[in-house]
Order: structure tokens, then sequence, then C-alpha cells
């Protein structure tokens, strides 16, 4: 798995461990991705936007930006 072996830095290819059969490597590419989920163990603090940064939210006059449902 690239994206694996790009999470963990290493340049080379990583071995999921799943023994070449088709329910031991899907089982060991789910155990990969549940730990690359939890991710590396440190806190994601977000900080708030400079002046000048774009302002998160939907693009003006997308549907997404159009009030959900009725009486919104």
């Amino acid at each position: 798995m690239q994206m694996y072996s790009d999470w963990l830095g290493s340049y080379r290819w990583m071995r999921l461990g799943g023994g070449h059969r088709a329910a031991g490597d899907c089982e060991a590419a789910r155990q990969v991705l549940i730990q690359m989920s939890k991710g590396m163990g440190t806190a994601f603090t977000p900080r708030p936007p400079a002046p000048g940064d774009p302002v998160p939210g939907p693009p003006p006059g997308t549907a997404l930006a159009q009030p959900a449902g009725p009486g919104a």
C-alpha cells in the first residue's frame, strides 16, 4: 500500500502481513486503515485564518450555499 508507506514516511513497499489470501489480505488492509485513521498520536490544533486567507465554506451561488429545507 503506497499510502501506508507514505504515511509512515518510508520509500519502500510495506508488507501488510495478510498471508496473500483474500480474507487475510482484506483484514490486514482494514487494520492498517484503522491505524492510519487514528493519526500519528499528535493532536491537530487548527489555527484561526490569517488576514487574506479564504474563509472556509461552500462557494457562493452553489447548491451547497443554499439554505437546507423549507424555513431554513
